[in-house]
């Protein structure tokens, strides 16, 4: 079990460092393939900052019957001071069971943005066949960004939270 999460973990790494030429050639052995693509990106805005998620199912071949979700996300920071966020999202089905995250290119969980600066960030997930073949949809929890580390009061938040059905198909 722990050889198959480690080829996995590995093989997200080799295609995130790839960009998007592993999409347009045909899915070889260890490779993905593109089964969705969102249209257009999510956008939240909290108050000055803006939150921006553009996502993709892929269909592991080295993992036969299990898809990844994979959430690209750019924060812009337009707020007067530094502000926080932690793409923690939680991810789940209409019946309400909780999608495994696989891995985060947010080392320390959470990010700091400086004003008028933004970043990126990639957030991978783990769909079993089963969950994907039963679902149309999922449910995307997106949390609002804070004016304070590791804050998670509401006096500190920045906006709301957001609650979005996602297309999976």
């Amino acid at each position: 079990m722990k050889k198959r999460w480690m080829l996995l973990f590995m093989l997200i790494l080799v295609l995130a460092a790839c960009g998007k030429e592993a999409e347009e050639t045909l899915p070889e052995k260890d490779e993905t393939a593109t089964v969705y693509e969102s249209e257009e990106s999510l956008t939240h805005d909290m108050e000055g900052v803006t939150l921006k998620l553009d996502y993709k199912i892929q269909k592991v071949s080295a993992e036969p019957g299990e898809l990844m979700l994979e959430i690209n996300g750019n924060i812009e920071n337009e707020y007067s001071q530094i502000v926080y966020y932690k793409p923690d999202f939680t991810i789940q089905t209409p019946e309400q069971e909780d999608i495994e995250q696989l891995s985060s290119s947010v080392e320390n969980g959470q990010i700091m943005v400086n004003p008028q600066m933004e970043t990126t960030f990639n957030v991978t997930y783990l769909i079993p066949q089963n969950v994907y073949d039963e679902n149309k949809s999922l449910n995307l929890q997106v949390p609002a960004a804070f004016k304070e580390p590791e804050s998670e009061s509401s006096g500190d938040a920045l906006g709301d939270f957001a609650n979005w059905e996602i297309p999976i198909k």
